[in-house]
């Protein structure tokens, strides 16, 4: 009111006003406007936001296994170096990222010479076709003349011996189709097991020998977590039970699917892995694996919703007695179920908050939900 009632007295007197005394009335303006909106500003800053609406659950202590964080790498369970079983030259080869199923063309070798072996044989099989039928018509007939004393047992004998070396050669004729064959059906290449092309590794018109490498095959949905464990966790290593990996801001439970009966001499470790196929993750990425490491022993807990995973961090947050936040770094252990063993400031009975607490910072006044609240009112409130 003041401001509007200033400007209206400055309009209606400015011309009626000198220069000297217009140009004064207008910066007495100006400076009111600018401590009254100071102390707006002021005004404001001294208001408390609102307090966030959580929810929370006490931390308990449970007896747990000790457990130890290790480098884990994803790999594809099912991985092939597809190559080439005879020499040629390429005519056909998958591209990088295509999908092929279990026998599946993925690559082909010219096959023409191969064919012209195939087509030479059999016009020499029909060759000895009717040389053996020649001779076996001439063993008839020597064979009834012996009967009668009108030839020469020697005669006969050297028939049937043409006879019998034209029928090894027939049969020496069909291995040779079979194993021409045999050849053909190696010049194209198929898929051993349903995946995907990942690397490709020779091109369209090279001529290949016996043994070349032209792609690597995986399957992407059979993933394995591979994790070199010391000795001190195989006492402690349970098959199909379940550990914790850790990865960017997730933290999810998977199976033991397998381990090495035998270790490493040089590393003093055995390769441990994980059935990581449900979690979508590509192969080569790096995860945290926790692994039981030492025997039982008692552990605070937390609902893993109160978990604010970072890259290289992790946190709880806390409320104390006069309902402020207080954030919390933790190291993780062993899950069971629902909820997680921490290491940290924290004590079993604290209050911990498992929705609503990703955007509290410390001091921040909250109120505790008497029922569960949703996501959106979480967020709403804060």
């Amino acid at each position: 009111m003041i401001i509007l009632k200033a400007m209206t007295l400055t309009k209606t007197n400015l011309m009626k006003r000198p220069l000297m005394t217009t140009s004064l009335l207008l910066f007495g303006l100006a400076a009111s406007t600018t401590i009254l909106s100071s102390r707006v500003i002021a005004a404001e800053a001294g208001k408390e936001p609102p307090a966030s609406l959580v929810t929370t659950k006490a931390a308990k202590q449970q007896q747990v296994s000790p457990t130890i964080w290790l480098a884990g790498n994803v790999i594809n369970r099912m991985s092939a170096q597809i190559s080439a079983e005879q020499s040629g030259r390429l005519t056909q080869l998958l591209d990088i990222g295509e999908s092929v199923k279990a026998g599946d063309i993925i690559a082909k070798l010219d096959a023409r010479e191969l064919e012209l072996q195939i087509a030479e044989r059999k016009a020499q099989l029909r060759r000895h076709a009717a040389n053996i039928d020649y001779l076996s018509k001439q063993q008839d007939r020597l064979s009834a003349l012996l009967d009668n004393n009108s030839t020469a047992r020697i005669e006969l004998d050297r028939v049937t011996r043409d006879l019998n070396i034209a029928e090894e050669e027939r049969n020496s004729l069909k291995i040779q189709i079979k194993q021409i064959r045999l050849t053909l059906d190696r010049a194209t290449i198929r898929a051993p097991f349903s995946g995907k092309i990942n690397r490709k590794l020779a091109e369209v018109g090279e001529y290949v020998t016996v043994g070349t490498t032209l792609v690597e095959l995986v399957d992407p949905s059979s993933i394995d977590v591979s994790v070199a464990a010391p000795f001190s966790v195989a006492p402690h290593l349970q098959q199909q039970g379940n550990v914790l990996i850790k990865w960017q801001d997730k933290l999810e439970s998977v199976p033991v699917r397998t381990w090495s009966p035998a270790g490493d001499q040089a590393s003093r470790t055995f390769n441990v892995r994980l059935d990581a196929s449900s979690l979508g993750l590509v192969g080569g990425s790096s995860v945290s694996v926790s692994l039981p490491s030492d025997q039982i022993i008692d552990s605070t807990m937390v609902p893993r919703d109160a978990l604010i995973l970072r890259d290289k961090q992790t946190f709880v947050v806390t409320v104390d007695d006069q309902l402020q936040a207080k954030r919390i770094e933790v190291s993780l252990g062993r899950g069971v179920g629902d909820w997680i063993s921490v290491a940290g400031s924290i004590n079993p009975g604290d209050q911990v908050i498992i929705r609503g607490g990703e955007r509290l910072r410390d001091g921040q006044k909250v109120r505790i939900a008497q029922t569960p609240i949703n996501t959106s009112e979480s967020i709403a409130a804060n």
